[in-house]
């Protein structure tokens, strides 16, 4: 049986504030948005050769395609000797010291835990530990472009030691890294060209003071824009192996001897070499990262022939296909 009970508003009002207390909301009422003031957030230091403008659209337009990633537990006294490798890297230093030079044997530039050690593509460098102290050393192999083929770290001016410091996310980045490389789960690559370019990215904000401003730089910056639409092609068709100067020149509408002589003058090579050192890189990343076999690897990156490949490979890189795969290194 329902029952009807008939109650004053004051009686209901009453029994309702027995059951459940009506907690009455403070509003605030804003006139206008508050935000914090932008010029109290600690700015970041800039690379003193470059606008920020420039520095920003290379920043932009950098690709970044990872190689490997290893740690190594190295005996005491280790050496590297003089070498050069065909990719850039860096060694992360989680443990060890000692000295290496970059570029010059008579400057010797001391290093100790905690230390980065960037090593752009084709210096000749050489590192040796100390004989003091257990060594645990990272390891990281990638390609860093820009606009499809210039060396992004000789064209920044990358400082070859970058000193580890509180804060610096090297060791959580270097961890991250091999992981991501052994396990190869699901956008490894992607992944791994993130943490790479976060590390890179880290050092241009942190340390910008210790960049160089004598580092390389392209001839022609004017003339750059305009081979922009001959380096997206290249790229899109690499894997063609009859590439023609005529099908690069009609990219940009100019005539075959025009183009060989702008080609040359902002890159410093002719389009076939610079064709040919995009297809050794492109191997070099297959041969670390996937197990396609030798011959379907130059396949995939524009040569007819097995036999020729590998001897391209070998007068850019210095080793055979099959000795770079198992990660030997010229000497």
């Amino acid at each position: 049986m329902i029952r009807f009970f008939d109650h004053t508003p004051s009686q209901r009002h009453a029994e309702i504030g027995m059951l459940s207390p009506v907690m009455e909301p403070a509003v605030s009422h804003l006139t206008r948005d508050r935000v914090r003031d932008l010029s109290s957030f600690p700015p970041y230091s800039e690379v003193p050769h470059l606008a920020p403008g420039q520095l920003d659209s290379w920043l932009s337009a950098v690709a970044i395609t990872p190689v490997s990633a290893m740690e190594w537990d190295w005996p005491r006294h280790w050496i590297i000797s003089p070498r050069v490798v065909y990719d850039s890297m860096f060694f992360w230093i989680a443990s060890g010291s000692g000295t290496a030079w970059f570029g010059d044997p008579a400057v010797a530039v001391p290093f100790r835990a905690g230390d980065l050690l960037l090593i752009p593509q084709g210096v000749r460098h050489s590192i040796e530990g100390t004989v003091a102290e257990e060594p645990r050393v990272f390891a990281v192999h990638f390609f860093a472009t820009l606009y499809g083929g210039i060396n992004y770290l000789k064209m920044m001016g990358y400082p070859h030691r970058i000193p580890g410091r509180r804060g610096s996310p090297y060791e959580e980045i270097s961890e991250r890294l091999t992981r991501e490389f052994a396990v190869k789960a699901p956008g490894w690559m992607n992944a791994m060209s993130h943490d790479i370019y976060r590390m890179l990215l880290h050092v241009v904000r942190h340390e910008a003071d210790l960049f160089s401003a004598s580092c390389s730089r392209i001839e022609s910056q004017a003339l750059l824009p305009r081979l922009f639409p001959v380096l997206d092609w290249i790229d899109q068709n690499l894997s063609s192996p009859n590439i023609t100067v005529a099908d690069l020149s009609s990219q940009v509408w100019i005539s075959e001897t025009h183009f060989r002589r702008l080609f040359q003058q902002v890159f410093s090579m002719s389009p076939v070499q610079f064709i040919r050192r995009r297809r050794v890189e492109r191997a070099c990343t297959l041969l670390r990262t996937t197990d396609k076999p030798i011959k379907q690897v130059a396949y995939c990156c524009g040569f007819a022939e097995d036999a020729f490949f590998s001897r391209v490979f070998h007068s850019l890189v210095g080793l055979s296909p099959a000795a770079y795969r198992r990660g030997e290194y010229p000497s």
